[in-house]
């Protein structure tokens, strides 16, 4: 064939592998404009070339093949702008959709390090806190399935939302913390966005605002030293009436044995 060019020659002329040209030769993406009828050889002429360089503009754009054969049937500007445009909407989308992914692994990665930090201090403080909602699972199973429970409270939202950025807490029984025992009775998650519309309001939860006694403590195996609270809370003649064990950030590769929790102890003044 005149002016025409082998497999071979398209392939060093565009950077496009054999092996891709051959994909789209059989997906029927292109077809060569001559097949030699004796040696079966693809020829491709140089409206080939043109829709090499339409597909190969295509496919950086991301571009289905489905879309870019629409494409090439066209042949018309108009149409294939206005194509363009409606893949214009879903890039949109998923720009802002990888946008919000990178978001979140920047913001996992700062928790990391804020877990980092805080596992470092012992001490007990005192925070001033103001109520805020949490959701909490239900009674459906006993305690032991607390996780369970708030899973299943979280699936619609899960499903329906795209999010990391979450912070498990548990409440504990006070008379088991007060006897310096560690026993979860439920869980609770917050939310980014605290926008809770579509959570039951029997799944929602307000925690106290107040005074609270704060230590960040080491759990291994379910179990921690909870004495520098009690300690604190005897020293300075105070005594507690709720107390959480919230989770320092969001950490994937914590559970089962080992991971650090701010206790949180809602302070009230021991009687006299």
């Amino acid at each position: 064939m005149d002016n025409g060019y082998q497999i071979g020659e398209v392939s060093k002329i565009t950077g496009i592998s054999k092996d891709t040209l051959h994909f789209y030769i059989k997906s029927g993406l292109i077809t060569p404009d001559y097949i030699d009828p004796q040696n079966h050889y693809s020829y491709f002429s140089r409206w080939n070339m043109y829709q090499l360089d339409i597909i190969t503009t295509c496919r950086r754009l991301d571009i289905s093949l489905e879309k870019i054969k629409q494409i090439l049937s066209f042949r018309d500007n108009d149409k294939v702008v206005a194509l363009l445009m409606e893949y214009q909407q879903e890039a949109l989308r998923l720009s802002r959709y990888y946008q919000k992914v990178a978001e979140d692994i920047d913001w996992y990665e700062r928790e990391n390090e804020y877990i980092k930090l805080k596992s470092q201090d012992s001490s007990v403080r005192l925070e001033h806190r103001e109520a805020e909602i949490v959701i909490v699972g239900s009674h459906t199973r006993e305690d032991a399935s607390y996780h369970a429970n708030l899973q299943e409270v979280l699936k619609e939202e899960m499903r329906n939302k795209h999010f990391i950025r979450r912070t498990y807490g548990y409440f504990l029984d006070v008379e088991r913390a007060i006897q310096n025992k560690l026993l979860k009775r439920r869980e609770y998650v917050k939310l980014p966005d605290a926008n809770y519309s579509g959570i039951q309001s029997k799944h929602l939860y307000r925690l106290p605002s107040g005074d609270y006694a704060v230590l960040t403590a080491c759990i291994r195996d379910e179990e921690t030293d909870l004495s520098p609270l009690l300690s604190w809370l005897k020293a300075n003649g105070l005594t507690t009436d709720f107390i959480v064990a919230e989770e320092l950030g969001f950490q994937l590769f914590k559970y089962i044995h080992q991971y650090y929790c701010e206790i949180r102890a809602h302070l009230i003044k021991n009687p006299r």
